[in-house]
């Protein structure tokens, strides 16, 4: 059996409080160890949508998902930071990043990074502008993933596999868009330094 099929049937089998715990303990895992995915954790959600969709108390199983969510996207991003702070002390003779600010179009490149925590910590984003964007993106995309997951609650065994495919592919155009946007920024920048240069 497979584990798109498992997962789901050994979740039903439990009681409502066990299965909370166990896809709050996953999604801790899936947001905190894959550092690469737009805001990472849709498996989880859907199979929690699912379990909703099949008949559990809507609160009972939302409310602690969600919190487990916003509490893990926390530990992801200074997960992330004290890696990158644990490297640059081994490694003395690098200079120090300085914290990724806004400005001249970054705006949407913050949003991006900030979708993934891991990398927005790893990148030295600040913490307040995180905490604000990654809450914004995230209060839609919890009701849009339980509410996907409450409706295809009959589907069960395509959740994970569907999950997959949709995380992967959106983490492959965030990271598309952000290195366009900083290759085209870059060729700007030097595009006006060489103009200006020639002007003088």
């Amino acid at each position: 059996m497979s584990s798109a099929v498992a997962a789901p049937l050994l979740l039903s089998a439990l009681p409502t409080a066990a299965a909370v715990g166990a896809l709050c303990a996953a999604v801790l895992i899936e947001i905190v160890a894959i550092p690469g995915v737009l805001l990472p954790g849709g498996t989880m959600t859907l199979l929690a949508g699912a379990l909703i969709g099949a008949g559990r108390p809507a609160l009972a199983v939302a409310v602690p998902v969600a919190a487990a969510v916003m509490a893990a996207d926390q530990l992801a991003y200074f997960g992330g930071a004290t890696v990158t702070g644990w490297w640059r002390r081994r490694r003395p003779g690098r200079p120090a990043r300085t914290p990724a600010r806004d400005g001249r179009g970054g705006h949407a490149i913050a949003w991006f990074t900030a979708a993934m925590p891991s990398l927005a910590g790893a990148a030295g984003m600040r913490y307040r502008p995180f905490a604000v964007r990654v809450l914004v993106m995230r209060v839609p995309w919890l009701a849009a993933a339980l509410t996907t997951g409450a409706l295809a609650a009959r589907s069960l065994a395509a959740i994970g596999h569907a999950a997959g495919v949709v995380g992967v592919a959106a983490s492959a155009l965030a990271l598309a868009g952000l290195l366009a946007a900083r290759h085209g920024r870059g060729a700007t920048w030097s595009l006006c330094r060489r103009n200006g240069r020639a002007g003088r």
